[in-house]
């Protein structure tokens, strides 16, 4: 019978995905092994080698070492080997399975089956898993939503490798209110407008990003009213927690735009009289704060510069009564959701 174990969990090429994986597993790994249990998870960039393994187990007193590898950058399929040391006379033993996913399971879920996987290896070696009874059956598909954790599982000793891309076709919508702030006129509480964007993940951090914007104002002592219609092209980049479930995250984003500036006279036989437009190019820098409000959705905050390559002046008389500003600073409030 083993008394508080301490399980040694490697993680090969995790990236930013495979450490939530690997921590999610150890916590269910260790849920499941007699009180006072522990366990320790390292980052490496390579595989190790059999004997360090062994030497592994034995500097840390280790009754199991855990040597998780992924197949692919998606985190779809992982190789799980449990290394036994020697113990009572029994000689070094190995253990290995192969846990497929589908990519519709969440990191959460992929961790709680690896973690249970893990246990059920540990069972068949030691011949029993104290604590919550015995694992000895193949774990469930990841679907159901896990429970909440009785215990965390102390982590220490982690080296973590340069993060790993992630797999593409990851994507997430992007909805703002927008509003502008004229750096001639102050707070321009009568533009208005929304914008929508879709994003698609090349890397842990980063996205490329593809809008359209509509915004409606009014032009204050020239009686005229504005239609801004905006197509936008750039990156985005996000933290590490930008949309987990109830933390604070951030981002940034820079997009060149391409914009329609319709402007029209409102004085009934004002010349002109028709609509009046122009076209023009220009870009973005905005700063980004987010929080969770769910696992795949988050509340989005932003604020930045925009600059227009063309600035219009309205003129009646020989007078100019009205001039769009180059440059504006824009706020937005909105959420950004992943599907």
């Amino acid at each position: 019978m083993l008394t508080a174990p301490i399980v040694l969990l490697v993680a090969v090429g995790a990236g930013a995905d495979g450490r939530s994986i690997t921590r999610e597993a150890a916590d269910v790994c260790i849920e499941s092994l007699s009180a006072g249990a522990g366990s320790v998870v390292r980052m490496v960039s390579t595989a190790p080698s059999d004997a360090e393994v062994a030497a592994d187990a034995s500097a840390l007193g280790a009754a199991a070492v855990v040597v998780l590898a992924w197949h692919d950058a998606a985190f779809l399929t992982t190789d799980v080997r449990v290394f036994i040391p020697s113990r009572g006379g029994r000689p070094d033993r190995w253990i290995a399975h192969t846990v497929v996913f589908s990519s519709g399971d969440l990191s959460t879920e992929r961790g709680r089956a690896v973690g249970l996987v893990i246990a059920s290896m540990l069972d068949e070696s030691w011949g029993q898993v104290q604590g919550k009874g015995r694992v000895g059956s193949p774990p469930p598909p990841p679907v159901e939503t896990p429970p909440a954790r009785a215990r965390a599982a102390p982590i220490v000793g982690v080296t973590e490798p340069p993060p790993s891309v992630e797999g593409l076709g990851r994507w997430s919508l992007e909805a703002n209110l927008t509003t502008i702030v004229d750096r001639e006129d102050g707070v321009d509480v009568d533009t208005l407008g929304g914008a929508i964007a879709l994003r698609r993940s090349l890397a842990v951090h980063w996205a490329l990003r593809i809008g359209l914007g509509y915004r409606v104002g009014d032009l204050d002592g020239a009686q005229a009213t504005t239609r801004t219609a905006i197509g936008a092209f750039g990156v985005a980049w996000t933290s590490e927690h930008l949309g987990r479930p109830h933390q604070l995250g951030f981002g940034a984003r820079l997009d060149l735009l391409g914009t329609h500036e319709a402007i029209k006279r409102d004085i009934e036989g004002a010349s002109p009289s028709a609509t009046e437009g122009y076209w023009s190019w220009g870009g973005d820098l905005l700063g980004q704060a987010g929080y969770g409000l769910s696992r795949e959705t988050a509340l989005l905050a932003s604020g930045g510069l925009e600059e227009d390559l063309t600035a219009a002046q309205i003129v009646v008389s020989g007078r100019t009564v009205a001039t769009i500003s180059r440059e504006q600073i824009v706020f937005e409030v909105g959420i950004l959701s992943h599907f």
